[in-house]
């Protein structure tokens, strides 16, 4: 008499519902360009007069839902920097910076309009250890990005500089006649280089280094 061995059951598959590293770079592309649209939609400088602009809410709206969008599709950009433990922390930092930027967002959006210049004014200066831990993520993200993509040509050049434009920005619009003279052309710079980054993201960086275009 002999005793049947029944097959071991085959494996059953989880359903893996994640986006994939096209779709993620993709969220990337839109969320560069939304930054940059939203930014280039922000009057000049923040003023009374700013708070009653046509586009002020809009551009603060449009700019905040760019950041998320980046921050979602940070994956696809880890997979292009990977080989530079420099550029993901800087990866790590910009994500904290754009997930918590729709919070000042908001609140310059729809808070600022409801009192006045000078009193938000003095509530930022109040909650300034707040604003510092999304602002300066979003200047020391990018600088070690492109120190990590320029060392291990992970990036093209010009994508690594254009991801400075908000630090330059910052940097140049204390000499300028208003803010924004220095601050919306950089952040407009930073969206469409974050979105050229996406954009190379959706395939990883080749294995001999070289960042390829196109």
């Amino acid at each position: 008499m002999t005793t049947a061995v029944s097959a071991p059951p085959a494996a059953v598959r989880t359903p893996d519902h994640r986006a994939g590293l096209h779709t993620r770079a993709l969220a990337v592309v839109a969320g560069g360009v939304l930054f940059a649209l939203g930014n280039a939609l922000h009057p000049w400088e923040h003023s009374d007069a700013a708070l009653t602009y046509p586009t002020w809410v809009i551009a603060h709206l449009t700019f905040a839902a760019g950041a998320l969008l980046i921050a979602a599709g940070t994956g696809a950009l880890a997979h292009r920097l990977a080989r530079s433990r420099v550029a993901l922390v800087g990866l790590g930092l910009l994500w904290l910076g754009m997930v918590l930027m729709p919070v000042g967002s908001y609140a310059e959006a729809y808070v600022a309009p409801a009192v006045d210049h000078e009193v938000f004014a003095g509530i930022e200066e109040s909650a300034a250890i707040l604003t510092a831990v999304y602002a300066l993520p979003v200047l020391v993200g990018p600088l070690l990005i492109a120190f990590g993509a320029l060392r291990h040509r992970l990036l093209p050049v010009w994508v690594s500089l254009a991801l400075q434009g908000t630090v330059l920005g910052a940097l140049v619009a204390p000499a300028l006649p208003k803010e924004g003279y220095g601050i919306i052309p950089g952040t407009v710079v930073f969206g469409l280089g974050i979105a050229a980054a996406g954009w190379l993201s959706r395939r990883p960086a080749s294995p001999a280094g070289g960042a390829e275009v196109r």
